[in-house]
């Protein structure tokens, strides 16, 4: 494929995390040299951690693997010559998508990933708090007037806006019990997202407080393609504004309905989604029906001049927006 303007590139967050999803990749010079970077820096073969599911239960697996599989994908497609007109990731592959554009250095966004996914254990237990999404039309309205009924004690908290069909939030256990009750008499399905810390809100302020000596660390350079913060949806190579959004990433919602339009508005007359299967198509096509999605599964896969893959028949729950 021949670099081409037009195109975005988004990449998975944690409900793209599969076993050996980076194993795809690793034909590839380029994401081969990614994976063994961030072998180097976990100090074990993350390839071979990610085989067994049972290790992605684990937040640390999962949230690495996300973020070394997006850039193993972008750096593959990038030797091909694929070159976005803006980058985005959702949840946890805003890490990735930072890393891709080169506004951070793999070694050190590896490393802080491994530790802010240690550092959830600061929060409440997911058996204790967690998120679900509000699902069907109007999600949005309906996911704003419970927080509004319910959210007395700051707990309940929008986490995510996905798309106009699809809204997450996150909470305590029993606040989302009560959502379910609101959401169903509303008309609308809630789906409780397994396993998930309650990510993007006010449970968060603890683990956050604790990364901010990390954040300060950070070395940033002006990236070479824009990127959109989860924070605020607004694409962006201001080092200065990515970093004040990547501090805010774990108590703020996921704005990707804004993401979604942002990349249409910095110039993207299509998508390439880095997933080892349709995550954020699906979303993106809910607020952009008519944007080609083309999943990159594995560096032989599909890109702009081919068909898109096929829209789904509804909206997905994306399984945790960390």
């Amino acid at each position: 494929m021949t670099g081409r303007p037009g195109v975005a590139v988004v990449i998975a967050g944690e409900s793209g995390a599969r076993a050996g999803a980076v194993d795809a990749w690793l034909g590839d010079e380029p994401a081969r040299e990614v994976v063994t970077e961030a072998s180097a820096v976990v100090g074990r073969d993350v390839a071979d951690w990610w085989r067994d599911p049972l290790n992605l239960s684990d937040p640390v697996a999962a949230h690495v693997e996300v973020v070394v599989s997006g850039v193993a994908g972008f750096r593959s497609l990038a030797a091909r010559g694929l070159r976005p007109v803006v980058v985005a990731g959702h949840g946890v592959a805003e890490y990735a998508a930072l890393v891709a554009a080169g506004a951070l250095p793999l070694d050190q966004v590896v490393e802080l990933v491994h530790w802010r996914a240690e550092l959830l254990s600061l929060s409440p237990r997911p058996s204790c708090a967690g998120m679900a999404a509000v699902v069907g039309p109007r999600a949005g309205d309906v996911a704003r007037a419970v927080v509004a009924d319910l959210g007395g004690t700051g707990a309940l908290s929008v986490a995510s806006v996905d798309g106009p069909a699809q809204v997450v939030l996150s909470g305590r256990c029993e606040e989302l019990a009560r959502a379910r009750e609101a959401v169903l008499a509303a008309g609308l399905d809630l789906v409780r997202l397994p396993g998930r810390a309650a990510c993007h809100g006010p449970l968060m302020e603890p683990v956050a407080r604790h990364l901010a000596p990390a954040f300060a660390d950070l070395e940033w350079s002006e990236p070479d393609v824009p990127v959109v913060p989860n924070a605020d949806g607004r694409p962006t190579r201001d080092p200065e504004h990515l970093a004040r959004c990547l501090r805010d990433h774990l108590t703020s919602p996921v704005q990707w309905e804004a993401t979604s339009r942002a990349l249409v508005e910095a110039g993207a007359t299509t998508v390439v989604e880095i997933a080892p299967a349709p995550v954020l198509g699906p979303l993106v096509r809910q607020v952009v029906p008519d944007l080609p999605v083309h999943l990159a599964a594995g560096p032989d896969a599909p890109l702009p001049t081919d068909r898109p893959e096929p829209a789904t028949a509804g909206p997905a729950p994306t399984g945790g927006k960390t």
